[in-house]
Formats: C-alpha cells, structure tokens, sequence
C-alpha cells in the first residue's frame, strides 16, 4: 500500500514547508542584489527574462495540461497580472536602486494591509477596526521610515517601494478571484514584459564571471524558486499563518545585508520596521487566535 503524500496527510504542515521554503530561499535575495551593483533596471532587465522563462519552462514541462486556452492569455484578469507583475518588477529594482534594503523590505510588509483596502475598495469585503488599527500604525511606520530618508537621498526608492508593496497587494486580490485558474504563464508573461520596460532606462556595463553567476542566481534560482513556492503555499495554509512565516523575510533580509556589507538602515528605520514588524505580528497572532472563518 502506497503511503500517502503528506500534502495529503498533513496539509498544514505541507503547506508551511512550502512557504518556509520560499521565505528562506528570498532572504538572500536583497543582498544578492547588492553584491551584483551596478545599474539595478539593467537587473531588472535580466531577472525578467530569466525568470519569465524558467516560469514558462515549468508550466510546460510540469503541467502543460494547465497552460490558458486561446482565449485566456490575454483576457481582462490575464492582462491585469501581467501588467501587475510588470510593475512589480520594475518597482523592487527601482526601489533596490534608490532606497537601502531594510528600507525596501520593511515598506514592503504593508503589502497585506494594502490588500485589506484593496479588498474592501474593489470586493466590498469588510474591515474590522483591529486591522483598520492596524493599517494606521504600518503606515505610520512607513511614515517613520520616510522621514529618516528625507535629505539623504532615499525618498524616492522608499516610494518605488511603497509602490512595489500596492503591485503585490493588487496581483494578491486580483488572483482571489480567478479561483483555481492557473495563472503561472501570466506571472511569466508579466516578468518578462518588466524586463523589456526596464531596457530603455538600463545602463549596462561588462560584467565579470562571478557578477555573471550572481545574476543568473538571483533571476533563475532565487526569483523563481522562491515565488514559485510561495504561491503554492498558501494553497495549504490560511492567510494569518503566510503573512506571519513571510515576517522571516522582512527581518532577516536587512540583518543580512548589514552583517555581510554593513548597509546600516538608520535608526528612524529601525523606529520605523519596528512599528511595522509589531503590528504584522501581533495582527497575525490575533488572527490565528481566532476560530477559523473568522475575520
């Protein structure tokens, strides 16, 4: 007798595995960037293509039974994931490039909150005054984290990157409504299409061997590797128990880019991710406290 899966045996727990499994395979990824430099939108360039294309390989290798028919490639909900990841491509370098990598990754934990709004501006889904509270105080420490920024030339990636956090928070209610519709080759389409974008405004300069490695690593193995899984993840896990694992990211991204190039991230940064970090975590406990269904 064949032992079951344990996707089958335990779905919990399989689906924490894989959204551990992303989160840590994303972790090294704002530093893998640092240690690339140079122009971040000439990374951009190559992190879409190459990651566009693994997205594409996959879906027709491991599921090509799963690709859109003719008329789902290019209908309204197909079009918005794509232009969606566009953006949020372009965003996260351009964020990359102007902003530190706490900075980055810190405004990038509102994503949930700013889906909660999206949520109720475009699916009338209401907000209790716990995540309404809780809303506040993240932008509160986006705010924090901003005024750090003022006079040293970090304002505008903080924006890009509250920007990248609006993409993602979008792409997110925007596949709540495509039920189980595979929507992989979208997500390719889209990061192959923000690596075209960025091509205009990249400056590209001879790279050497490891720089050459380091690029293919961030845009074949890291990128796709890791939102790979975490779309897969949440399939087994609800949403309190995902945002609460995706926490990891937001702290150990930034403690590694300080420990390993000493990008300090400032001390109203600090202020500021500490407001954020506190908010998602005692939401999210709040949440799994809750009796399932619960909102």
């Amino acid at each position: 007798m064949t032992k079951p899966a344990l996707s089958q045996r335990n779905p919990q727990a399989y689906g924490v595995f894989l959204t551990l499994a992303g989160v840590m395979i994303f972790v090294p990824d704002a530093l893998v960037m640092r240690l690339i430099g140079g122009d971040m939108l000439a990374l951009a360039f190559w992190r879409g293509l190459l990651a566009g294309s693994i997205f594409l390989a996959a879906n027709l290798i491991l599921a090509r039974h799963t690709m859109p028919r003719r008329g789902e490639w290019f209908d309204k909900k197909g079009l918005l994931v794509i232009a969606l990841n566009a953006a949020g491509m372009i965003t996260w370098c351009s964020a990359m490039e102007y902003t530190t990598a706490a900075n980055a990754l810190l405004v990038l934990a509102t994503a949930p909150f700013i889906a909660a709004l999206l949520s109720w501006l475009t699916l009338r889904e209401t907000i209790d005054r716990a995540t309404a509270l809780a809303i506040g105080l993240v932008f509160l420490g986006v705010l924090v984290i901003a005024s750090g920024s003022l006079g040293k030339g970090r304002l505008l990636g903080d924006g890009f990157a509250l920007m990248n956090a609006t993409a993602i928070a979008a792409y997110y209610v925007t596949l709540r409504t495509t039920g189980r519709r595979n929507m992989l080759p979208h997500v390719a389409l889209g990061s192959i299409l923000g690596g075209i974008l960025a091509l205009p405004f990249a400056d590209f300069v001879p790279v050497d061997t490891t720089t050459a490695l380091l690029i293919f690593l961030s845009g074949a193995i890291i990128l796709p590797g890791a939102a790979g899984l975490l779309m897969l993840g949440p399939r087994y896990l609800p949403a309190p128990e995902v945002s609460m694992i995706t926490l990891l990211e937001v702290i150990l991204g930034p403690l590694l880019v300080w420990a390993v190039i000493g990008e300090n991230p400032g001390q109203m940064t600090l202020i500021g991710g500490s407001v954020i970090v506190i908010t998602v975590a005692l939401h999210t406990a709040r949440r799994l406290s809750q009796p399932q269904g619960v909102v």
